[in-house]
């Protein structure tokens, strides 16, 4: 029986099983122990108990965790947790080994250990949805991939049927290496969509077995192996999605079938690399020719062509990366900013605008008018994930065409928008001026119902921010990355996706002088357009 030490007993006095020295006032004659107050709680705990027969996951007290026998003294229960050994132990493991660490009662310890288990329990379905969205987008893409592959063949079979006879060995050719294509592309959808169902599978197990020992001591156990195997699935992953084949018509010829049908040609990829301006290459370099050489747009169709539209020039100029120009088209009107339809035509606008959307078809070279904008002075277009073509306007109206150049929607962003350009997963990214009517001062990046996800300012990741700037006809690559021309401070800014600070392209050694509109080819080439006629050619170097 214990009885509180009497307190005019001399000396100093510290627990016989925490070695404290506050606290200690019971007694046990049996045993001769001194406990303090913490030590006396838990040993008469045990004293209670030593005698009940436990079955685990039968407990009546809701939530309280029951404890486990011990393996190492028979008839205690482990209703004590070491922190520092991150172990269950009965009173006389305490006793014996662990009496200098860190404790807790099994009931405060089970909480926390509680709530730490539900938060891995979110992480887990934040990792299944995610691996489960990823399969979805993934069967999305090859979906897209293959309904590509097949207007190509619609296409191929058109220009067969012309050609008669003598095509046929040429188009059975290109068909082969398209189904060689898809056959790829489907054994590689299958071995990247298998990949993502294990890992679902796995944390799917894993979930299940942490919300089967929520309440029981084996949770421990779980939420241990959850804290090492969790880091292994990895969800901040960039996966490289195919890109579909191109197809480029050339005009019929019997001495160049193969040229005459068309080429089947798949874009290239390229590597995400890190944006530094000392790693950044001039690839070269050239000077248009026209009276007035501003450039106004820059439209890649591969990765060494592109065509340009120049101030007061009423026509388009399509030029390599030397400068050669290759083909002209003769216009009735000065084209402003240019879009690529697929591979087979190419939207714009007018300057000074007209509100008409014009569409040139790069095999017939014949220009016909795609939509007509009622009292709207456009000001930029860029064509989504999907096909639809979304117009800027200098308002705060962004009107969205469907593929036949119908009006399908509008909305409005809260702010007048300058240069549009369309990103993944439906955003935008859309300059706006702040003080002067023509010159863009913020980028904005909004989903298309017109809300605002992000601002950028002009802050840069070296820790400076560019306060007075004139933000130009920007683009982005693959990766989501915008590349943002600044006119006034002779310099191209990268935001990459979802940060708030961009980097610099260019340094001094560059040369760029008053940069007017930027454009990304299929191999990351950065062209940039300057307002002197300068076209530069940036690659970007490891």
């Amino acid at each position: 029986m214990a009885g509180k030490r009497p307190k005019q007993e001399p000396g100093t006095y510290g627990c016989s099983l925490c070695n404290r020295d506050d606290g200690v006032q019971w007694y046990y004659p049996d045993s001769q122990e001194i406990l303090c107050d913490r030590c006396n709680e838990v040993h008469a705990r045990g004293k209670k108990s030593k005698s009940d027969r436990v079955n685990v996951g039968e407990s009546k007290l809701g939530d309280k965790p029951v404890p486990e026998t011990c393996t190492t003294h028979a008839g205690k229960l482990c209703d004590m947790y070491c922190c520092d050994c991150n172990t269950l132990m009965c009173l006389m493991c305490f006793s014996q080994t662990h009496k200098q660490h860190n404790w807790k009662l099994l009931e405060d310890e089970f909480s926390c250990k509680k709530e730490q288990l539900k938060a891995q329990v979110t992480i887990i379905s934040a990792k299944i949805a995610h691996y489960q969205n990823e399969t979805l987008n993934r069967h999305c893409t090859s979906k897209a991939f293959k309904d590509n592959i097949d207007s190509i063949r619609e296409q191929v079979n058109a220009r067969r049927t012309r050609l008669k006879a003598e095509v046929d060995y040429v188009a059975d050719a290109v068909l082969d290496e398209l189904s060689t294509l898809e056959e790829d592309e489907s054994e590689v959808q299958q071995t990247a969509c298998q990949k993502a169902e294990e890992k679902v599978a796995e944390l799917t197990f894993m979930h299940e077995k942490a919300v089967t020992h929520m309440s029981s001591v084996s949770m421990f156990e779980t939420e241990r192996l959850l804290r090492r195997t969790l880091p292994l699935y990895d969800t901040d992953v960039e996966i490289d999605l195919p890109k579909p084949p191109l197809f480029f018509p050339e005009s019929i010829n019997r001495l160049t079938l193969a040229k005459m049908l068309g080429q089947v040609h798949k874009e290239k990829q390229y590597k995400k690399m890190e944006i530094e301006s000392k790693h950044v290459q001039c690839l070269s370099k050239f000077t248009v020719t026209a009276p007035s050489k501003q450039i106004l747009g820059i439209c890649p169709v591969d990765d060494n062509h592109a065509w340009l539209s120049i101030l007061h020039y009423k026509g388009l100029t399509l030029v390599d990366r030397k400068g050669t120009v290759t083909d002209k088209v003769e216009l009735d009107f000065c084209p402003y900013r240019m879009a690529m339809v697929g591979q087979t035509d190419i939207l714009m606008t007018s300057i000074p605008s007209d509100g008409f959307v014009y569409k040139l078809s790069r095999c017939t070279k014949q220009v016909t008018v795609f939509a007509h904008i009622d009292q709207r002075e456009i000001q930029d277009i860029s064509i989504n994930e999907i096909g639809e073509v979304l117009i800027s306007n200098n308002t705060s109206e962004i009107v969205v065409l469907n593929q036949s150049g119908k009006v399908s929607r509008k909305f409005t962003c809260g702010f007048s928008g300058l240069n549009i350009t369309c990103l993944s997963s439906r955003r935008l990214g859309i300059t706006v001026h702040v003080t002067d009517r023509f010159v863009a001062e913020n980028l904005m990046i909004t989903d298309e119902s017109g809300l605002v996800l992000q601002t950028w300012t002009g802050e840069l990741r070296s820790g400076q921010k560019i306060r007075s700037k004139h933000l130009c006809k920007m683009s982005c690559d693959k990766y989501d990355r915008l590349y943002i021309p600044d006119y006034k401070n002779n310099q191209v800014y990268v935001l990459p996706k979802d940060s708030r600070m961009a980097s610099c392209l260019l340094d001094k050694t560059h040369l760029v002088i008053r940069p007017t509109v930027v454009e990304v080819d299929m191999c990351g080439h950065v062209w940039i357009g300057c307002m002197d006629g300068t076209v530069h050619i940036m690659q970007l170097q490891q």
